[in-house]
């Protein structure tokens, strides 16, 4: 009997390898294909429902991306209360499976307990919170109501934990940790995929012209692009940078050089596209003079001897002006 359950969970664990490097090596695999593996390694652990559990840090709740043996009420307290369990913090810090029968009856509180484990009578079960690159990407939770989750299964998902979570997060794993509270994408220029990594991001800034630029392909040999983009009357800062087949965007309000005024900026946006004053003026609305005095400030803040010099300086400081 355990020789033929090691063996099923070996084979498992033999598709999640597979499954994961396959996913490391650029395949094109549906999410439903990764979610199907890690789902048929949690039932080799001989349990009676088992779930795979994506976080989305943009609507700060988890997805189920498959299950099995769990009702419907029990997924969604996993999706919207997991996190909030007075157990997480401690899951998630330590990466490493948690059972049901190693927590002190004391500790035995709170949604998942009062939600799924009690309510549905299951004697035992284990969680494991899933990080790819620093990045929290999701949870694994399977029950039992017959027995108990034994060592050699705990050891399988310990051994597993890197694969699994690589199948789990969307990204494949290929993204590390972004510091800072500003908001962050991660795009795909190969097939146009864009991801939000944080509540405040915005999409649409990876779009129409932007897009061209921040194109690997558009790059210095340097590792990073950084941008100023002024588009209206906001001013955003935008800093790309590769992370193997993707590009991490990180965008936040930008502070503008020199003390310009946005006017000053859109005046030098016109300098570094090569217009002259009465381009400028008509793409404004303003008059050839009210330009000129522009200019004059703008040349002075700068530091610059000449337009030449000042258009530089938009070059150099990744100054781009977007349609409003």
């Amino acid at each position: 009997m355990r020789s033929g359950r090691t063996t099923g969970r070996l084979a498992a664990a033999l598709a999640v390898r597979e499954a994961a490097e396959a996913a490391a090596a650029g395949e094109p695999l549906l999410d439903v294909t990764r979610a199907e593996a890690v789902l048929a390694a949690l039932q080799s652990l001989s349990t009676c429902a088992a779930a795979v559990e994506r976080w989305d840090p943009v609507r700060s709740r988890h997805e189920t991306l498959a299950s099995s043996g769990y009702v419907a009420d029990a997924l969604a307290a996993m999706e919207s209360a997991f996190h909030e369990d007075p157990l997480f913090p401690a899951v998630r810090a330590s990466g490493r499976p948690l059972r049901v029968c190693d927590i002190a009856p004391a500790d035995r509180r709170g949604p998942m307990f009062e939600r799924v484990i009690t309510p549905l009578r299951y004697v035992d079960g284990v969680s494991l919170c899933l990080s790819a690159g620093g990045r929290y990407v999701g949870s694994l939770h399977a029950s039992t109501a017959s027995e108990g989750v034994d060592d050699e299964a705990v050891g399988w998902l310990r051994l597993l934990r890197a694969d699994l979570a690589s199948l789990v997060d969307p990204l494949g794993g290929q993204v590390p940790v972004v510091p800072g509270d500003g908001g962050v994408l991660a795009w795909a220029p190969a097939d146009g995929r864009l991801l939000a990594l944080t509540p405040c991001a915005h999409p649409s800034l990876v779009a129409g012209p932007l897009a061209a630029l921040l194109h690997p392909s558009a790059w210095p040999s340097r590792l990073g692009r950084h941008l100023l983009v002024l588009r209206g009357a906001e001013l955003t800062a935008v800093e790309a940078r590769p992370a193997g087949r993707w590009v991490v965007v990180e965008h936040r309000p930008g502070e503008a050089p020199a003390g310009l005024s946005l006017r000053e900026l859109e005046v030098l946006c016109g300098l570094a596209e090569g217009e002259t004053n009465r381009m400028v003026a008509r793409s404004l609305g303003v008059t050839e003079r009210t330009v000129a005095t522009h200019v004059e400030h703008l040349l002075a803040k700068l530091g610059a001897g000449n337009r030449a010099a000042a258009a530089a300086f938009a070059v150099g400081a990744g100054l781009v002006r977007l349609p409003a």
